[in-house]
Protein backbone atom coordinates (compact mmCIF):
# COMPACT_ATOMS: atom_id res chain seq x y z
CA UNK A 1 0.00 0.00 0.00
CA UNK A 2 1.11 3.58 -0.52
CA UNK A 3 0.99 5.33 2.91
CA UNK A 4 1.26 9.18 3.55
CA UNK A 5 2.53 10.53 6.83
CA UNK A 6 1.65 14.24 7.66
CA UNK A 7 2.39 16.60 10.02
CA UNK A 8 -0.13 19.36 9.68
CA UNK A 9 1.01 22.64 10.56
CA UNK A 10 0.19 24.42 13.43
CA UNK A 11 -2.32 27.84 13.19
CA UNK A 12 1.21 30.05 13.27
CA UNK A 13 2.09 29.08 10.81
CA UNK A 14 -0.36 30.75 8.48
CA UNK A 15 0.08 33.81 10.60
CA UNK A 16 2.34 37.31 8.97
CA UNK A 17 4.58 36.83 12.15
CA UNK A 18 5.73 33.49 11.75
CA UNK A 19 9.11 32.47 11.78
CA UNK A 20 9.49 29.78 9.92
CA UNK A 21 13.24 28.79 11.26
CA UNK A 22 11.24 27.91 14.41
CA UNK A 23 9.79 24.21 12.44
CA UNK A 24 12.60 24.05 10.64
CA UNK A 25 14.90 23.01 13.72
CA UNK A 26 13.66 19.14 13.64
CA UNK A 27 12.35 16.80 11.20
CA UNK A 28 9.25 15.44 12.87
CA UNK A 29 10.29 12.23 14.88
CA UNK A 30 7.17 11.13 15.57
CA UNK A 31 6.49 10.23 11.48
CA UNK A 32 9.76 8.89 11.31
CA UNK A 33 9.52 6.41 13.83
CA UNK A 34 5.90 5.48 12.74
CA UNK A 35 7.70 5.14 9.04
CA UNK A 36 9.67 2.80 10.80
CA UNK A 37 7.21 0.62 12.87
CA UNK A 38 5.49 -0.12 9.00
CA UNK A 39 5.63 -3.73 8.42
CA UNK A 40 7.78 -3.86 5.51
CA UNK A 41 6.61 -4.40 1.98
CA UNK A 42 4.51 -0.93 1.42
CA UNK A 43 5.74 2.51 0.25
CA UNK A 44 6.00 5.48 2.62
CA UNK A 45 6.64 8.79 2.34
CA UNK A 46 6.41 11.54 4.90
CA UNK A 47 5.57 15.36 4.26
CA UNK A 48 5.72 18.36 7.06
CA UNK A 49 3.48 21.17 6.02
CA UNK A 50 5.84 23.35 8.34
CA UNK A 51 8.63 23.04 5.02
CA UNK A 52 6.84 22.50 2.34
CA UNK A 53 3.02 22.25 1.02
CA UNK A 54 1.02 19.12 1.26
CA UNK A 55 0.44 17.20 -2.32
CA UNK A 56 -3.53 17.54 -2.15
CA UNK A 57 -3.64 15.15 -5.13
CA UNK A 58 -1.67 12.00 -4.12
CA UNK A 59 -3.62 9.21 -3.89
CA UNK A 60 -2.40 7.69 -0.68
CA UNK A 61 -3.74 4.00 0.33
CA UNK A 62 -3.42 5.46 4.24
CA UNK A 63 -2.72 8.86 5.40
CA UNK A 64 -1.67 9.12 8.70
CA UNK A 65 -1.41 12.44 11.12
CA UNK A 66 0.34 13.38 13.85
CA UNK A 67 -2.15 16.34 15.62
CA UNK A 68 -1.37 19.07 17.96
CA UNK A 69 -4.40 21.29 19.47
CA UNK A 70 -3.60 24.05 17.59
CA UNK A 71 -2.92 21.94 14.50
CA UNK A 72 -6.49 20.06 14.78
CA UNK A 73 -8.35 22.21 12.77
CA UNK A 74 -6.21 22.11 10.06
CA UNK A 75 -5.73 18.24 9.74
CA UNK A 76 -9.50 17.94 10.41
CA UNK A 77 -9.48 19.76 6.89
CA UNK A 78 -6.67 17.48 5.49
CA UNK A 79 -8.43 14.31 6.81
CA UNK A 80 -11.77 15.65 5.04
CA UNK A 81 -10.10 16.23 2.30
CA UNK A 82 -8.31 12.76 1.32
CA UNK A 83 -11.17 10.65 2.53
CA UNK A 84 -13.29 12.28 -0.16
CA UNK A 85 -10.59 10.87 -2.02
CA UNK A 86 -11.16 7.11 -0.82
CA UNK A 87 -8.02 7.62 1.61
CA UNK A 88 -8.07 5.47 4.36
CA UNK A 89 -7.18 8.57 7.41
CA UNK A 90 -5.92 7.79 10.96
CA UNK A 91 -4.87 10.25 13.34
CA UNK A 92 -3.08 10.21 16.41
CA UNK A 93 -1.05 12.67 18.51
CA UNK A 94 -1.68 14.68 21.82
CA UNK A 95 -5.05 16.41 20.71
CA UNK A 96 -6.68 12.58 19.19
CA UNK A 97 -6.35 10.90 22.16
CA UNK A 98 -7.22 13.62 24.76
CA UNK A 99 -10.33 14.51 22.34
CA UNK A 100 -10.95 10.79 20.47
CA UNK A 101 -14.71 11.73 19.71
CA UNK A 102 -13.91 14.95 17.88
CA UNK A 103 -11.50 13.48 15.90
CA UNK A 104 -13.28 10.35 14.89
CA UNK A 105 -16.08 12.57 13.21
CA UNK A 106 -12.82 13.55 10.57
CA UNK A 107 -11.00 10.64 10.52
CA UNK A 108 -11.60 7.15 9.94
CA UNK A 109 -9.54 5.72 13.15
CA UNK A 110 -8.12 7.38 16.26
CA UNK A 111 -4.68 5.73 17.58
CA UNK A 112 -4.89 6.62 21.20
CA UNK A 113 -1.55 7.39 22.82
CA UNK A 114 1.53 5.54 22.05
CA UNK A 115 1.84 3.52 18.67
CA UNK A 116 4.22 0.97 18.79
CA UNK A 117 2.12 -1.92 19.89
CA UNK A 118 -0.92 -0.61 17.70
CA UNK A 119 0.32 0.71 14.28
CA UNK A 120 1.06 -2.18 12.67
CA UNK A 121 -1.92 -3.92 13.96
CA UNK A 122 -3.44 -0.80 12.04
CA UNK A 123 -1.79 -1.72 9.07
CA UNK A 124 -2.85 -5.66 9.50
CA UNK A 125 -6.87 -4.71 9.80
CA UNK A 126 -6.35 -1.85 6.98
CA UNK A 127 -5.26 -5.06 4.68
CA UNK A 128 -7.77 -7.09 5.60
CA UNK A 129 -10.79 -4.32 5.94
CA UNK A 130 -11.69 -4.76 9.33
CA UNK A 131 -10.32 -0.73 10.56
CA UNK A 132 -11.44 -0.55 14.20
CA UNK A 133 -12.55 3.32 15.35
CA UNK A 134 -9.97 2.90 17.90
CA UNK A 135 -6.70 1.57 18.92
CA UNK A 136 -4.85 1.84 22.63
CA UNK A 137 -2.42 -0.43 24.31
CA UNK A 138 -3.49 -0.68 27.65
CA UNK A 139 -0.13 -1.67 29.32
CA UNK A 140 1.72 1.22 30.65
CA UNK A 141 5.26 1.34 32.53
CA UNK A 142 8.30 -1.65 31.90
CA UNK A 143 10.62 -1.20 29.39
CA UNK A 144 10.12 1.06 26.45
CA UNK A 145 11.57 -0.06 23.32
CA UNK A 146 10.83 1.66 19.69
CA UNK A 147 12.84 1.15 16.37
CA UNK A 148 15.85 4.24 14.94
CA UNK A 149 13.92 6.17 13.38
CA UNK A 150 13.36 6.17 9.11
CA UNK A 151 16.14 9.38 9.02
CA UNK A 152 16.12 8.39 5.32
CA UNK A 153 12.77 9.47 4.78
CA UNK A 154 13.66 12.95 6.01
CA UNK A 155 14.33 16.04 3.87
CA UNK A 156 17.82 16.71 4.91
CA UNK A 157 18.11 20.52 3.55
CA UNK A 158 14.44 21.37 5.37
CA UNK A 159 16.19 21.17 8.89
CA UNK A 160 19.10 22.37 10.38
CA UNK A 161 18.88 19.31 13.25
CA UNK A 162 18.88 15.87 11.73
CA UNK A 163 20.17 14.00 14.50
CA UNK A 164 16.72 13.72 17.22
CA UNK A 165 15.44 10.68 19.22
CA UNK A 166 14.13 9.65 22.65
CA UNK A 167 15.48 7.71 25.23
CA UNK A 168 12.31 7.89 27.46
CA UNK A 169 8.58 8.60 27.80
CA UNK A 170 7.16 10.41 30.24
CA UNK A 171 8.28 12.52 32.91
CA UNK A 172 7.77 12.22 37.00
CA UNK A 173 6.74 15.34 37.46
CA UNK A 174 2.86 16.26 37.69
CA UNK A 175 2.60 19.97 36.98
CA UNK A 176 -1.16 20.65 36.58
CA UNK A 177 -0.60 22.16 33.41
CA UNK A 178 1.16 19.67 31.91
CA UNK A 179 -0.29 17.15 29.14
CA UNK A 180 2.05 14.58 29.99
CA UNK A 181 -0.49 12.85 32.67
CA UNK A 182 -3.31 12.80 29.67
CA UNK A 183 -1.14 11.09 27.12
CA UNK A 184 1.20 9.07 28.88
CA UNK A 185 -0.49 8.30 32.15
CA UNK A 186 1.51 7.99 35.11
CA UNK A 187 4.12 5.68 33.75
CA UNK A 188 8.04 6.77 33.19
CA UNK A 189 9.82 4.39 30.51
CA UNK A 190 12.96 3.86 29.31
CA UNK A 191 14.53 2.63 26.56
CA UNK A 192 17.44 -0.16 26.60
CA UNK A 193 20.88 1.42 26.92
CA UNK A 194 21.95 -0.80 24.02
CA UNK A 195 19.20 0.04 21.86
CA UNK A 196 20.11 4.11 22.03
CA UNK A 197 23.55 3.21 21.77
CA UNK A 198 23.02 1.20 18.35
CA UNK A 199 20.11 3.64 17.14
CA UNK A 200 23.32 6.36 18.07
CA UNK A 201 25.73 4.84 16.05
CA UNK A 202 24.01 5.49 12.68
CA UNK A 203 24.29 9.11 13.24
CA UNK A 204 26.53 10.76 10.64
CA UNK A 205 27.47 14.30 12.54
CA UNK A 206 28.26 14.57 16.51
CA UNK A 207 25.23 17.03 17.36
CA UNK A 208 22.59 15.15 19.41
CA UNK A 209 19.19 16.61 20.20
CA UNK A 210 17.24 14.63 23.12
CA UNK A 211 13.17 15.29 22.55
CA UNK A 212 12.57 13.88 26.07
CA UNK A 213 10.23 15.13 28.16
CA UNK A 214 12.74 14.81 31.04
CA UNK A 215 15.93 13.49 29.62
CA UNK A 216 18.12 14.02 32.96
CA UNK A 217 15.24 12.74 35.47
CA UNK A 218 16.55 9.44 35.97
CA UNK A 219 19.96 10.28 36.81
CA UNK A 220 21.26 6.30 37.51
CA UNK A 221 19.78 5.59 33.92
CA UNK A 222 21.87 8.82 32.32
CA UNK A 223 25.27 7.85 34.49
CA UNK A 224 25.19 4.80 32.86
CA UNK A 225 24.51 6.20 29.06
CA UNK A 226 27.30 8.94 29.39
CA UNK A 227 30.25 6.70 28.62
CA UNK A 228 28.59 6.28 25.50
CA UNK A 229 27.70 9.72 24.65
CA UNK A 230 31.65 10.54 25.89
CA UNK A 231 33.17 7.83 23.86
CA UNK A 232 31.74 8.93 20.43
CA UNK A 233 32.70 12.70 20.91
CA UNK A 234 28.92 13.82 20.77
CA UNK A 235 27.76 17.33 21.31
CA UNK A 236 23.73 17.17 22.86
CA UNK A 237 21.23 19.05 24.17
CA UNK A 238 18.18 18.12 26.37
CA UNK A 239 15.84 19.00 28.96
CA UNK A 240 15.72 18.87 32.39
CA UNK A 241 14.78 20.22 35.82
CA UNK A 242 16.59 22.58 37.68
CA UNK A 243 17.29 20.33 40.78
CA UNK A 244 19.95 18.49 38.63
CA UNK A 245 21.97 21.90 40.02
CA UNK A 246 21.80 20.20 43.41
CA UNK A 247 25.08 18.23 42.36
CA UNK A 248 27.73 20.33 40.27
CA UNK A 249 29.68 16.12 39.93
CA UNK A 250 26.68 15.63 37.85
CA UNK A 251 26.70 18.79 36.18
CA UNK A 252 30.46 18.11 35.24
CA UNK A 253 30.02 14.70 34.31
CA UNK A 254 27.24 15.67 31.93
CA UNK A 255 29.71 18.40 30.37
CA UNK A 256 32.42 15.84 29.65
CA UNK A 257 29.95 14.06 28.25
CA UNK A 258 29.12 16.69 25.72
CA UNK A 259 26.00 17.93 27.32
CA UNK A 260 26.16 21.99 26.02
CA UNK A 261 22.52 23.08 26.31
CA UNK A 262 19.57 22.64 29.13
CA UNK A 263 15.98 23.19 28.17
CA UNK A 264 14.32 23.59 32.26
CA UNK A 265 11.23 24.39 32.86
CA UNK A 266 11.66 27.46 35.44
CA UNK A 267 7.62 27.98 35.02
CA UNK A 268 7.50 31.07 37.43
CA UNK A 269 9.01 33.48 39.84
CA UNK A 270 6.71 32.92 42.50
CA UNK A 271 6.47 30.38 45.13
CA UNK A 272 2.96 30.69 45.16
CA UNK A 273 2.22 29.77 41.44
CA UNK A 274 4.45 26.74 41.41
CA UNK A 275 2.95 25.46 44.22
CA UNK A 276 -0.45 26.08 42.25
CA UNK A 277 1.36 24.48 39.36
CA UNK A 278 2.46 21.46 41.41
CA UNK A 279 5.88 22.19 40.45
CA UNK A 280 7.39 20.66 43.74
CA UNK A 281 10.95 20.37 42.34
CA UNK A 282 11.24 24.15 41.83
CA UNK A 283 10.02 24.93 45.70
CA UNK A 284 13.15 23.38 46.49
CA UNK A 285 15.70 25.18 44.54
CA UNK A 286 17.05 28.41 44.45
CA UNK A 287 16.91 30.01 40.87
CA UNK A 288 20.31 32.41 40.91
CA UNK A 289 22.82 29.69 42.79
CA UNK A 290 21.59 27.03 40.36
CA UNK A 291 21.68 29.09 37.30
CA UNK A 292 25.04 29.90 38.44
CA UNK A 293 26.05 26.28 39.06
CA UNK A 294 24.94 25.06 35.55
CA UNK A 295 26.54 28.42 33.70
CA UNK A 296 30.13 27.36 35.82
CA UNK A 297 29.67 23.82 34.90
CA UNK A 298 30.01 25.13 30.88
CA UNK A 299 26.63 24.53 30.00
CA UNK A 300 23.82 26.79 28.65
CA UNK A 301 20.53 27.38 29.72
CA UNK A 302 17.43 27.72 27.27
CA UNK A 303 14.61 28.94 30.47
CA UNK A 304 10.87 28.23 30.28
CA UNK A 305 8.59 30.17 32.22
CA UNK A 306 4.74 30.77 31.90
CA UNK A 307 2.25 33.36 32.93
CA UNK A 308 -1.16 33.66 34.06
CA UNK A 309 -1.28 31.43 37.03
CA UNK A 310 -3.83 32.93 39.74
CA UNK A 311 -1.07 34.61 41.91
CA UNK A 312 0.42 36.28 39.56
CA UNK A 313 -0.18 40.24 39.04
CA UNK A 314 0.83 42.71 35.91
CA UNK A 315 4.33 43.15 37.56
CA UNK A 316 5.16 39.50 36.92
CA UNK A 317 6.58 40.69 33.49
CA UNK A 318 9.13 42.90 34.63
CA UNK A 319 10.25 40.88 37.33
CA UNK A 320 10.46 38.14 35.21
CA UNK A 321 13.15 39.87 32.68
CA UNK A 322 15.05 41.71 35.24
CA UNK A 323 15.95 38.15 36.23
CA UNK A 324 16.59 36.76 33.05
CA UNK A 325 19.23 39.41 32.46
CA UNK A 326 20.22 39.65 35.87
CA UNK A 327 21.19 35.86 35.85
CA UNK A 328 22.16 35.82 32.18
CA UNK A 329 19.95 33.39 30.96
CA UNK A 330 21.05 32.28 27.47
CA UNK A 331 17.49 32.36 25.65
CA UNK A 332 14.13 32.26 26.85
CA UNK A 333 10.71 31.01 25.69
CA UNK A 334 7.62 32.64 27.23
CA UNK A 335 4.42 30.76 27.62
CA UNK A 336 0.76 32.12 28.22
CA UNK A 337 -0.90 29.28 30.70
CA UNK A 338 -2.65 27.41 28.75
CA UNK A 339 -5.64 24.77 29.52
CA UNK A 340 -5.14 21.64 27.40
CA UNK A 341 -7.92 19.36 27.43
CA UNK A 342 -6.73 16.01 29.19
CA UNK A 343 -5.14 17.82 31.53
CA UNK A 344 -6.15 18.98 35.52
CA UNK A 345 -6.16 22.74 34.60
CA UNK A 346 -8.37 22.21 32.01
CA UNK A 347 -10.84 20.14 34.51
CA UNK A 348 -10.35 22.86 37.39
CA UNK A 349 -10.95 26.04 34.91
CA UNK A 350 -13.53 24.48 33.39
CA UNK A 351 -15.01 23.50 36.43
CA UNK A 352 -14.63 27.10 37.66
CA UNK A 353 -16.15 28.24 34.64
CA UNK A 354 -13.05 30.37 33.23
CA UNK A 355 -12.55 28.60 30.07
CA UNK A 356 -13.19 31.43 26.94
CA UNK A 357 -13.94 28.91 24.11
CA UNK A 358 -12.52 25.87 22.46
CA UNK A 359 -11.17 27.65 19.45
CA UNK A 360 -8.33 24.88 19.31
CA UNK A 361 -6.16 27.13 16.72
CA UNK A 362 -5.97 29.87 19.94
CA UNK A 363 -4.60 27.41 22.55
CA UNK A 364 -1.05 27.71 21.27
CA UNK A 365 0.29 29.44 24.63
CA UNK A 366 0.20 32.41 22.47
CA UNK A 367 -3.35 33.73 23.24
CA UNK A 368 -5.27 34.18 26.37
CA UNK A 369 -7.98 31.10 26.20
CA UNK A 370 -9.03 31.34 29.79
CA UNK A 371 -10.18 34.35 32.55
CA UNK A 372 -6.79 35.11 35.03
CA UNK A 373 -7.40 35.85 38.60
CA UNK A 374 -4.61 38.34 39.18
CA UNK A 375 -4.86 40.35 36.36
CA UNK A 376 -7.32 41.22 33.36
CA UNK A 377 -6.98 39.08 30.13
CA UNK A 378 -5.65 41.84 28.31
CA UNK A 379 -3.08 42.87 30.45
CA UNK A 380 -1.94 38.66 30.62
CA UNK A 381 -2.26 38.98 26.82
CA UNK A 382 0.00 42.79 26.79
CA UNK A 383 2.41 41.56 28.92
CA UNK A 384 3.17 38.23 27.30
CA UNK A 385 3.47 39.97 24.12
CA UNK A 386 5.90 42.86 25.91
CA UNK A 387 8.39 40.16 27.40
CA UNK A 388 8.33 38.41 23.92
CA UNK A 389 9.81 41.40 22.25
CA UNK A 390 11.79 43.56 25.50
CA UNK A 391 14.11 39.63 25.88
CA UNK A 392 15.41 39.93 22.34
CA UNK A 393 16.19 43.60 22.01
CA UNK A 394 19.82 44.60 21.40
CA UNK A 395 19.73 45.95 25.03
CA UNK A 396 19.04 42.97 26.54
CA UNK A 397 20.43 40.34 24.50
CA UNK A 398 23.88 42.60 25.74
CA UNK A 399 22.00 42.62 28.97
CA UNK A 400 22.14 38.83 29.11
CA UNK A 401 25.53 38.05 28.02
CA UNK A 402 27.26 40.47 30.01
CA UNK A 403 29.18 38.67 32.70
CA UNK A 404 29.54 35.71 30.64
CA UNK A 405 33.29 35.63 30.46
CA UNK A 406 35.00 33.38 28.53
CA UNK A 407 31.76 32.54 26.39
CA UNK A 408 29.90 36.37 25.73
CA UNK A 409 30.39 36.10 22.04
CA UNK A 410 28.76 32.84 21.84
CA UNK A 411 25.98 33.82 24.02
CA UNK A 412 25.64 37.20 21.46
CA UNK A 413 26.25 35.42 18.38
CA UNK A 414 23.57 32.64 19.45
CA UNK A 415 21.04 34.97 20.26
CA UNK A 416 21.53 37.02 17.00
CA UNK A 417 21.45 34.22 14.95
CA UNK A 418 18.18 32.63 16.77
CA UNK A 419 15.65 36.13 16.84
CA UNK A 420 18.15 38.94 14.37
CA UNK A 421 18.39 36.82 11.44
CA UNK A 422 14.67 36.25 10.69
CA UNK A 423 15.32 37.47 6.56
CA UNK A 424 18.25 34.73 6.06
CA UNK A 425 16.81 31.96 7.68
CA UNK A 426 13.83 32.48 5.18
CA UNK A 427 15.67 32.24 2.24
CA UNK A 428 17.86 29.01 3.60
CA UNK A 429 14.48 27.71 3.89
CA UNK A 430 12.94 28.82 1.31
CA UNK A 431 15.95 27.23 -0.67
CA UNK A 432 16.37 24.19 1.14
CA UNK A 433 19.47 24.75 2.95
CA UNK A 434 18.66 25.38 6.70
CA UNK A 435 21.24 21.79 7.01
CA UNK A 436 23.80 23.95 6.14
CA UNK A 437 23.93 26.03 9.31
CA UNK A 438 24.32 23.35 11.20
CA UNK A 439 28.45 23.22 11.48
CA UNK A 440 28.12 26.43 12.37
CA UNK A 441 25.85 25.26 15.02
CA UNK A 442 28.44 22.29 16.57
CA UNK A 443 31.33 24.74 16.20
CA UNK A 444 28.96 26.96 18.95
CA UNK A 445 28.35 24.56 20.90
CA UNK A 446 31.54 22.78 20.92
CA UNK A 447 33.16 25.79 22.27
CA UNK A 448 32.06 25.96 25.92
CA UNK A 449 34.27 25.13 28.83
CA UNK A 450 33.65 24.68 32.52
CA UNK A 451 34.89 26.84 35.10
CA UNK A 452 37.79 24.09 36.14
CA UNK A 453 39.17 24.08 32.50
CA UNK A 454 39.18 28.21 31.42
CA UNK A 455 40.05 28.79 35.28
CA UNK A 456 38.71 32.46 34.60
CA UNK A 457 34.78 30.73 35.60
CA UNK A 458 31.68 31.81 34.56
CA UNK A 459 30.69 34.27 37.65
CA UNK A 460 26.98 34.77 38.54
CA UNK A 461 26.12 38.75 37.13
CA UNK A 462 25.38 40.20 40.23
CA UNK A 463 26.32 37.71 43.54
CA UNK A 464 24.44 39.46 45.77
CA UNK A 465 21.83 36.89 44.40
CA UNK A 466 23.78 35.02 47.20
CA UNK A 467 21.76 36.76 49.87
CA UNK A 468 18.45 36.32 48.82
CA UNK A 469 16.72 33.26 50.29
CA UNK A 470 16.37 30.34 48.16
CA UNK A 471 12.92 30.26 46.17
CA UNK A 472 11.67 33.47 47.67
CA UNK A 473 8.68 34.65 46.27
CA UNK A 474 10.43 36.23 43.30
CA UNK A 475 12.97 33.43 44.32
CA UNK A 476 16.06 35.08 44.15
CA UNK A 477 15.25 38.49 41.56
CA UNK A 478 12.29 41.05 41.90
CA UNK A 479 9.08 26.06 29.25
CA UNK A 480 8.53 18.64 16.67
CA UNK A 481 5.87 15.55 18.64
CA UNK A 482 4.23 13.59 20.79
CA UNK A 483 3.38 11.10 18.39
CA UNK A 484 0.93 9.32 16.17
CA UNK A 485 2.03 8.44 18.62
CA UNK A 486 5.17 7.17 20.03
CA UNK A 487 6.29 10.20 22.50
CA UNK A 488 8.81 10.98 19.77
CA UNK A 489 8.53 15.03 19.44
Amino acid sequence: MRIKLILPALKERRDAAFRPIKYSLFPPLSLMTIAALTPPGHEITIEDEHVEEINLEDDADIVGMTVYISSAERAYELADWFRKRGSKVVMGGIHPTTMPQEALQHTDSVVLGAAEKTWPQVIRDIERGGLKPYYADSRQGGCLSVPAARRDLMKKGAYLVHNTMIVSRGCPNKCEFCYNQSFNGHSFQLRPIAEVVRELQGFKSSHVFFLDDNFLSNRSYVMRLLPHLESRGLIWQCAGSIDIAEDPKYLEMLRRAGCRSIFIGFESLSRASLREAHKTRNLRCDYARSIRRIHEAGIMINASFVFGFDHDDPGIFERTLEFVCRNSLETCTFHILTPYPGTALFKRLLGEGRILHRDWSKYDTRHVVFRPRGMTMRQLQDGYDWIQKECYTMHNILRRSRGASPNFLRRFLLNIGWKKCDALWKQLVRFNLVGAALPLLERTLGRNKSKKETHAGNPSPDRSDEAEPPGGEVASACDKGKVLSSSAD
